[in-house]
């Protein structure tokens, strides 16, 4: 029953963080949007599975390689990720409360250019190479894993990360799923200040876990 809730856990942990990552406005998702309401679900759906499946190869790239660090308690590494870790989830976070609409209308533009020149079924390497190729993903993905192991929802072993890796691409996956079904089907009642409403609560979300990890190194 422990590793039951153990896996269980792994599992909700990267569900969470896969979808958070996944709802700020940038490339992808407006390439996903643009997609959606030219060429409908399906191919947005690939270019967001594209860019989940290269986020989850990063994410579970950096729970293996975190995961070694961490069995080292006493470890000066250990602490400067953690500390790391918070700076970089309070920018984060804050970059994502001050979002405004006007920055989406002026990303649209760009989007719309990069993704006129592929073409169904090259969506899910669109995806997949417009995510591989942002290098932010691996400092992003060094943090929340800091989180997850230090707040132990992750642990070293590798049937959890794995479960956490799993956890990662249906969080994000869904969130592909729900973006291009409600803008390929009800795209005209899309509003951009709900899109950032969501940022925002993301953002609120990533503050959270900044803050349970600087009560961690503290309380440790």
């Amino acid at each position: 029953m422990e590793h039951a809730n153990e896996l269980l856990r792994a599992l909700i942990a990267g569900l969470v963080c896969g979808f958070v990552v996944a709802v700020p406005v940038g490339p992808v998702n407006l390439t996903v949007i643009n997609q959606a309401l030219r060429n409908g679900f399906l191919r947005a759906f690939l270019v967001g599975v594209g860019a989940v499946s290269a986020e989850t190869l990063y994410a579970s790239l950096l729970l293996a390689g975190h995961s070694s660090i961490m069995d080292k308690p006493h470890s000066r590494l250990r602490v400067v990720l953690h500390v790391t870790a918070v700076v970089v989830m309070v920018v984060v976070g804050i970059r994502s409360l001050l979002f405004r609409p006007e920055k989406f209308r002026a990303s649209e533009a760009t989007a719309e250019k990069v993704d006129e020149r592929w073409h169904h079924p090259q969506a899910f390497l669109l995806g997949f190479i417009m995510t591989i190729s942002n290098l932010m993903l691996v400092v992003l993905w060094a943090t929340l894993a800091a989180v997850l192991f230090a707040r132990e929802w992750v642990l070293p072993s590798a049937i959890s990360r794995a479960a956490c890796s799993v956890g990662i691409f249906c969080g994000g996956t869904i969130w592909f799923v729900l973006m291009a079904y409600f803008v390929s089907h009800a795209h005209r009642q899309v509003k951009l200040e709900t899109l950032t409403q969501l940022v925002r609560g993301c953002g609120v979300v990533l503050l959270g876990f900044a803050a349970l990890l600087a009560w961690k190194l503290f309380a440790g």
